[in-house]
């Protein structure tokens, strides 16, 4: 039984996710929320109140609402210039600080990361997702479900692959959202049950 409802979280995060993400936004009202209610659920079953199920909700719909992270997956997915000094290219003060200042010193010359856009949006997305788990798993006193939002970049860079497979647009954003809700809905069974 443990594992039909591991399942079933794994499925409905994915699923959850990539409404978070716009699938069928034009038919589900406050798109963003749904991933929220969905984990203060497993926060109500796991803590067995409703105090905690409100603190879970808030926990995960501000880690996920804090800031954009769109423009380290356009330039995963994508790639694309970058400029540090312009304002349009930057989304969290936190990672963009890391990332913009990343660089690699050779016989006197630097490389900076923003010079090679894919890294740096991967770097980005891993960061991101890091912030978002890290909330996760402050919330359920558990230290790999605080970690294991490092699968980010690795899902949307996926999700770039897949697109090449069968399409659904965005360039595999889509792919990568299904696939991160996927990876997270793991995580959060094994904390949560």
């Amino acid at each position: 039984m443990i594992h039909l409802i591991s399942l079933g979280i794994v499925v409905i995060s994915a699923l959850l996710w990539r409404i978070r993400g716009g699938l069928w936004k034009e038919y589900i009202p406050a798109n963003k929320i749904w991933y929220a209610l969905f984990f203060g659920l497993c926060g109500y079953f796991h803590f067995g109140n409703i105090q905690s199920a409100v603190i879970g909700f808030i926990c995960c719909y501000a880690s996920y609402q804090l800031y954009g992270w769109g423009l380290y997956i356009g330039r995963l997915l994508e790639g694309g210039k970058l400029n540090p000094n312009l304002v349009q290219y930057r989304e969290c003060e936190l990672i963009d600080d890391l990332l913009y200042s990343c660089r690699i010193s050779f016989k006197g010359k630097n490389v900076w990361l923003y010079e090679y856009p894919k890294l740096f949006g991967f770097c980005g997305t891993t960061l991101t997702g890091l912030i978002i788990s890290f909330l996760w798993g402050l919330y359920f006193g558990s230290l790999p479900l605080m970690l294991s939002g490092h699968a980010m970049g690795v899902c949307y860079w996926l999700g770039g692959k897949l697109e090449k497979l069968k399409a659904q647009g965005k360039s595999g954003w889509n792919w990568g959202e299904y696939l991160f809700g996927g990876a997270m809905g793991a995580w959060l069974a094994l904390a949560a049950l």
